[in-house]
């Protein structure tokens, strides 16, 4: 059974929110249920330690450890532990361990499927993408956040989410057990807890001043609702589908009705959540006029000194945020994150806002299944449902990791985002939000920089380890890197001293202390001492456990003598110019983007089958909207309720900002929504090809082994330029030049359209490169040497998961009759053609050593080339939880 409702989205003056395309109620799909997943648990015994003032402290979790038959002891994100036993029962840990709670821990068993909603496997793309599960649009296995994996760590238990915006459906079946509740306040006329809200049991209306946080009903919160959805709907309660934090608790303050807001309200509220526990507060609104608003900028700074994080949709109007500012999105805050939205396609989504210093990240936006406020679902677009989704995420950071700054969630959080090539130059990261790296390190390590600012002499920063790992003997390899003209290098032959040990650094900066038998990596502080001169460093910190890496590396930026504020600045060489080639000016390039960018997997209208019509979103009369495909294998376009057999799909409603024009309803190339600067490419990102980045643990390297002192190419003088098609995830149009000697040295040249921030290069199987310069549409790094023979070249994205291999990317030739000719310029594109570059004698041999201010030795370095901009993006100057290498 199908039931379709259409909805009127009336223009925006607030919100610039998801619009509501379709409201569904349906018949459960089967859901397979597996026999058998193997033995019943591992025979041990779980017991839960619970002190009765607080958390578990560090001291508490070490006796643990070193109790006989306690095979592990870990922290959960309520400030108890989970304590695996040999046979141990709670009296046996209450005996170690006075004035503490243990008890058994619940026990259950699995089913078969990650949620078993009914909505998950056929609409739940956003969340976990099968290929078959995202409505009206071309897409891909695995373009999602990643949920499942980042639930691995948490699922939000005992956090809370402030939606501020609407109102909220509390009765809704998907969102039960969501609602917060004030400990202090019981519902009723007093105002028990003296805060100056009455009856503030479950929020506040601040857009009516009263506790009716429901804001009167279903006539007026309909954008909350979904929102609230997006962020926290329940997950195995055999409704719906789920949120991507199934069990934060949502605290609803109300600020507006329908599509409206009222910003001062809004600020309010989010002082209102960052006093009663909020750990981060969703703003699925945008300001209408694009002057700042004062005590919308107080509030946010507010919320940050309580350690709160305000997640902003970056709004719905095309707009560049850099330019075209509105508010919060365009603010800049250390606890602020702006949102933009992404499609199934793995592209940005026609309606959504960009910005390459503002917005920081994309998410789902296009057609994510939601709850509604008369108890059924929504196909929701927009950036409004993209920021609950970052929002949510950063509930799971934070129940990883209670003790980090806001700061340092945000952080870790942009750092894990998933690099695409259609968000590189739209974005502050060019990524998309992921859990992955969440789940997967959820009992690995974690570090946490202080003292990262100092005065020349001896610096002594602190680094504090923290983690669930085994036994072992440990050892930490620190790393220093030094910023000369530009580029940061490997700090070589400096003497670095820990625990009484002086090691000096070798080639590549590193120095390695032995820290003896450990029961666990964590906690330990590590304080490196050593001289340094005035100027910007990096330490990298990289824990080893019987001499293999445990977890990943974390770099973080050491200031000598240079204020904090200076480290922020966005250069425009990036910190990437070479110092030995000062002659090419390129730099990394930002593409401005259309004030208008489209979208070519969005649907087409639901009157007709011609992609290239919109709907109008403000139109009234437009009462269309999809019914739900009753087998997710059915067309991707589903039909509309006026006419069951009609296949087109719907628009999005409502994809217009607040105070800008929605521009024409026919995109002006909807074939492009990733480079909107490049007229020629007529490539279309939302069909099924190589455009969408295949993700594999092992990206496929092929390469011609060599077969003689004879070089394969016909020519025998090094240079060239072999073109491609930027048919790649990167868009690569051309290397250069391409014939090289066997001898290494030669400095290479790749041009594209998407190539990732701190991209990677490896020449056949084993040639690892070092990246000199690179920006989006240049990559340049100095061939190794190799035997004669054609070789692929890969460029990885900093995942090492996302690839464009190039074939036959370089020619080794076995003698140099000729120097190999300069890198061409940035803005060339030889075309299917080829052709020759002029001769540059320079770049025969690029130096790799270089000699500092103060005699120190450099050396280039993958590592630290590898970091780019972002590391200077980081702010340690009070504490930072470190960029992930």
């Amino acid at each position: 059974m199908k039931r379709a409702v259409a909805v009127v989205a009336a223009a925006a003056t607030g919100f610039s929110g998801a619009a509501v395309i379709d409201a569904l109620a349906f018949d459960a799909p089967d859901i397979t249920v597996a026999a058998d997943f193997g033995a019943p648990g591992d025979g041990l015994t779980r017991l839960v330690v619970s002190p009765a003032d607080g958390a578990v402290t560090d001291a508490q979790l070490a006796q643990m450890q070193a109790t006989p038959g306690v095979v592990s002891a870990q922290r959960l994100f309520d400030g108890s532990a989970l304590v695996a036993t040999q046979d141990l029962e709670p009296q046996d840990l209450s005996a170690v361990l006075p004035g503490v709670q243990v008890a058994h821990s619940a026990s259950g068993t699995v089913t078969g499927g990650v949620v078993t909603d009914p909505a998950w496997a056929s609409y739940g793309w956003n969340l976990q993408n099968n290929g078959a599960n995202a409505l009206g649009q071309s897409t891909s296995r695995g373009i999602d956040v990643a949920a499942p994996d980042g639930w691995q760590a948490s699922t939000g238990r005992g956090i809370v989410v402030a939606v501020v915006d609407s109102g909220l459906q509390i009765d809704h079946p998907d969102l039960q057990g969501a609602l917060w509740t004030d400990p202090d306040e019981p519902c009723g006329p007093a105002d028990a807890d003296a805060d100056g809200y009455a009856g503030d049991c479950h929020g506040w209306n601040f857009y009516r001043n009263s506790a009716d946080v429901t804001n009167g009903g279903p006539a007026n919160n309909a954008h909350g609702t979904s929102v609230a959805g997006a962020a926290a709907a329940r997950a195995g309660n055999g409704v719906g589908s789920a949120g991507v934090a199934p069990d934060v608790t949502v605290m609803p303050l109300v600020i507006g009705s329908g599509m409206s807001v009222d910003i001062v309200a809004g600020a309010q509220a989010i002082v209102y959540a960052a006093d009663h526990g909020a750990a981060v507060v969703n703003a699925s609104w945008i300001s209408n006029g694009n002057q700042e608003i004062p005590i919308l900028t107080q509030a946010i700074d507010y919320a940050r000194s309580k350690n709160v994080v305000v997640v902003a949709a970056a709004g719905n109007d095309s707009g560049n945020r850099d330019t075209a500012r509105l508010y919060p999105a365009s603010q800049n805050a250390d606890n602020l994150i702006k949102v933009g939205a992404s499609t199934a396609a793995d592209t940005v989504a026609s309606f959504s806002a960009y910005g390459a210093s503002t917005v920081d990240l994309y998410a789902p936006g296009l057609w994510v299944y939601s709850p509604t406020n008369d108890g059924g679902y929504d196909w929701i677009s927009g950036t409004s449902i993209a920021a609950p989704q970052v929002a949510a995420a950063v509930a799971l950071y934070r129940a990883r990791f209670p003790d980090a700054t806001a700061l340092e969630l945000k952080q870790r959080l942009l750092a894990d985002t998933v690099p695409v090539g259609a968000y590189a130059g739209r974005s502050v990261t060019g990524g998309r939000l992921s859990l992955a790296e969440l789940g997967s390190t959820s009992d690995e390590v974690s570090y946490s920089f202080t003292g990262m600012v100092t005065d020349p002499g001896t610096a002594a920063p602190t680094v504090t380890v923290n983690g669930d790992t085994d036994p072992g003997a440990y050892s930490a390899t620190l790393s220093l890197g030094m910023e000369f003209n530009g580029e940061v290098m490997a700090l070589a032959d400096h003497p670095i001293t820990l625990n009484g040990a002086t090691v000096a650094t070798d080639d590549t900066g590193s120095a390695t202390f032995q820290l003896g038998s450990r029961s666990n990596v964590g906690p330990l502080v590590l304080t490196p001492q050593t001289a340094l001169a005035q100027g910007r460093y990096v330490l990298v910190v990289q824990m080893l456990a019987d001499g293999r890496p445990v977890g990943r590396a974390a770099a973080a930026p050491l200031l000598v003598g240079v204020p904090p504020q200076q480290a922020d600045e966005d250069d425009s060489d990036g910190g990437t110019t070479p110092p030995a080639d000062s002659s090419d000016p390129s730099s990394p390039s930002t593409p401005s983007g259309p004030s208008t960018p489209s979208n070519p997997s969005a649907p087409s209208n639901p009157g007709s089958n011609d992609p290239s019509d919109p709907a109008d979103p403000s139109d009234p009369s437009d009462s269309s909207g999809p019914a739900t495909p009753s087998d997710p294998s059915d067309s991707p376009n589903p039909s509309t309720p006026s006419d069951p057999s009609d296949p087109s799909g719907p628009a999005p409603a409502d994809p217009v900002g607040p105070s800008t024009p929605s521009g024409p309803s026919t995109p002006s190339d909807p074939s492009d929504s990733s480079d909107p600067t490049d007229p020629t490419d007529t490539s279309d990102p939302s069909a099924p090809g190589p455009s969408t980045p295949p993700v594999s643990s092992t990206p496929p390297v092929r390469s011609t082994p060599p077969e003689s002192s004879t070089p394969p190419a016909p020519e025998q003088v090094p240079g060239g330029i072999r073109p491609y098609d930027g048919a790649g995830p990167f868009r690569v149009t051309s290397i250069s030049p391409y014939r090289v000697s066997v001898d290494g040295g030669t400095r290479v040249t790749i041009t594209g359209r998407a190539i990732p921030a701190g991209a990677l290069v490896l020449v056949g199987d084993t040639g690892r490169t070092t990246v000199v310069q690179s920006s989006t549409t240049k990559l340049v790094f100095t061939a190794p040497a190799m035997a004669a023979g054609t070789y692929d070249v890969t460029v990885f994205a900093p995942d090492r998961v996302t690839s464009d291999v190039l074939e036959d990317g370089l020619v080794y030739l076995a003698a140099a009759v000729g120097p190999p000719p300069a890198d061409p310029d940035e803005s060339a594109d030889p075309g299917p053609g080829g052709g020759e570059p002029p001769a540059d004698d320079d770049a025969v041999d690029v130096p790799q050593e270089f000699v500092g201010p103060n005699g120190q030795r450099l050396v280039r370095s993958e590592l630290f080339a590898s970091l780019g901009r972002t590391i200077w993006r980081l702010n340690c100057s009070v504490s930072c939880a470190g960029l992930a290498v």
